[in-house]
């Protein structure tokens, strides 16, 4: 019986592992670090998303919200928003983030999204909107 356990215990930790490994905070892509605007907003608009290698900050004139502990997921539910490859940036509680950009790399030009559905506070204080944003130069 303590060998069944073991085993068991076993595979849900390769198992986790695994999971954990599609995940990453380290190091966001370099095509989608800058500044980011809707896509019908000057780059100078006091509206924007900036991503850094290691941060994610929304800014709205005065007002800004400012992450560091992020993931990253390379084979999420991305794919259900006709993303290829399916990449998801959140905070690090993945399923309970307050927000998740979807990241686009289909496209010659990347594009992003922003879905606030788990915090309607913190999207009314960001209201990016549903439609792709730009990247500024």
């Amino acid at each position: 019986m303590n060998n069944a356990i073991t085993r068991a215990v076993l595979a849900l930790s390769a198992f986790a592992w695994t999971a954990a490994q599609a995940m990453t905070g380290d190091n966001i892509d370099a095509k989608f670090r800058g500044d980011w605007v809707p896509a019908k907003a000057a780059c100078a608009s006091p509206l924007k998303l900036v991503i850094e290698a290691n941060a994610v900050t929304f800014i709205n004139g005065g007002q800004r919200a400012e992450f560091r502990k992020l993931e990253q997921c390379f084979s999420c539910a991305g794919g259900a928003r006709d993303i290829d490859p399916p990449t998801m940036l959140s905070t690090d509680a993945m399923g309970d983030s307050p927000w998740m950009i979807y990241l686009d790399r289909k496209k010659k030009t990347p594009t992003l999204t922003v879905d606030f559905s788990n915090d309607k506070k913190l999207g009314a204080r960001f209201p990016l909107g549903t439609a792709a944003l730009r990247k500024c130069p």
